[in-house]
């Protein structure tokens, strides 16, 4: 995944639709964000879905950020809690509490 994740591009994006780049950028203005922002938020989402997974509690939260392309855990953290409110570690903490609450 993080091979992905490093090789998208506006430009390869645009051209895999066959639209021009300008075109591209004009729709992501028009959602109010930008190409850049539109990434960041799905890579923080994954990240967030991937670190409250029952079956990730092995891996650590950096290795789950580093799947997702975030090669730096003080970046990661930081973005995180920018997007979130919170720490990964508190958000993988609460997410984790609550599932084992819900299980029968």
């Amino acid at each position: 995944m993080t091979r992905r994740v490093r090789e998208l591009s506006p430009r390869w994006l645009a051209e895999e639709h066959h639209i021009l780049l300008r075109y591209l950028h004009k729709r992501f203005r028009a959602e109010g964000t930008t190409f850049g922002g539109w990434v960041r938020a799905r890579r923080l989402s994954e990240c967030r879905a991937g670190v409250a997974r029952h079956d990730a509690q092995h891996l650590a939260i950096s290795a789950v950020a580093a799947r997702w392309g975030f090669t730096s855990p003080a970046h990661f953290s930081h973005a995180f809690r920018a997007e979130y409110g919170q720490s990964p570690s508190q958000w993988c903490r609460s997410a984790r509490a609550h599932q084992s609450h819900a299980r029968p």
